[in-house]
């Protein structure tokens, strides 16, 4: 969804072919992103380097909506910056855009949204052959939860008055993957999407795991555009997403779902 104000009221209905004639009688239809800056960060699987590549789930995604628009952009366009520095140029520098981005209330004002990219529930994960049923929070009693410290999932079990003293706190999520897998611990609460990307680099195969409960998004993500850029470049970007989750392979699956399941299956 774009964020819109109430008095920026456009039809989408003729909107594209009006926007490519503008273009193209100023001469710039070759490419409706040239001026565009992308920047990412490292956070797997939505968008981190492997092998000296840029790649992920969003970068994939973003990729073929540069096809869909008639861009000329690829992954070696997008800017890998840490996080605090590719937020503050997006804030600060028109013609920026960066992503995966959490949408949340206290950011709504601050850029233009295009979206979803990604859901990102918060969940407990086991493992599938344990079985274990859990239709309310207490029933984890007798259970070991494992959380990431400051992480969103520590933040939920707090949230939700999960009790201490079957919590456990780890440094980094690769110890709380390889916690889960061998047995040392039931439950681990942690990002759905990246939980089972996690798992899979360790080797182990994502579908013998399974969530047991969600305590919900925690924000979904966006692309986060600066919140000068104009309409119709937004309405651009979003259409060409709405395509990929709409458009059906020969297995079923949309573009964009087959994209994301290829990271955690």
């Amino acid at each position: 969804m774009i964020q819109m104000s109430s008095h920026e009221n456009i039809p989408r209905l003729g909107w594209l072919l009006a926007l490519l004639l503008t273009l193209s009688s100023s001469g710039q239809a070759a490419d409706p992103a040239a001026s565009l800056r992308f920047i990412t960060e490292n956070s797997p699987p939505y968008n981190y380097v492997d092998n000296d590549q840029l790649t992920g789930s969003s970068v994939e995604i973003l990729e073929e909506m540069f096809r869909r628009i008639g861009s000329r952009k690829r992954r070696k366009d997008i800017e890998l910056h840490p996080w605090a520095r590719g937020y503050r140029t997006v804030l600060n520098e028109p013609n920026t855009v960066l992503f995966s981005t959490r949408r949340s209330p206290d950011r709504e004002d601050l850029f233009r949204w295009v979206g979803p990219v990604a859901t990102a529930p918060v969940v407990l994960m086991a493992r599938k052959k344990r079985n274990f049923e859990v239709q309310q929070l207490s029933d984890l009693n007798g259970l070991s939860v494992v959380a990431v410290g400051s992480d969103m999932g520590e933040l939920m079990l707090n949230t939700y008055k999960v009790p201490n003293n079957i919590r456990q706190t780890v440094s980094h999520p690769d110890i709380a993957a390889r916690m889960l897998i061998f047995g040392r611990i039931d439950l681990w609460s942690y990002g759905q999407r990246t939980a089972l990307w996690l798992l899979k680099q360790q080797g182990a195969q994502p579908q013998d795991f399974e969530p047991v409960w969600s305590f919900g998004s925690a924000g979904d993500l966006y692309f986060a555009f600066h919140r000068d850029t104009p309409d119709s470049i937004l309405l651009l970007f979003q259409s060409a997403l709405d395509t990929l989750k709409a458009e059906q392979r020969e297995d079923g699956r949309s573009v964009y779902d087959a994209i994301l399941r290829s990271y955690v299956e």
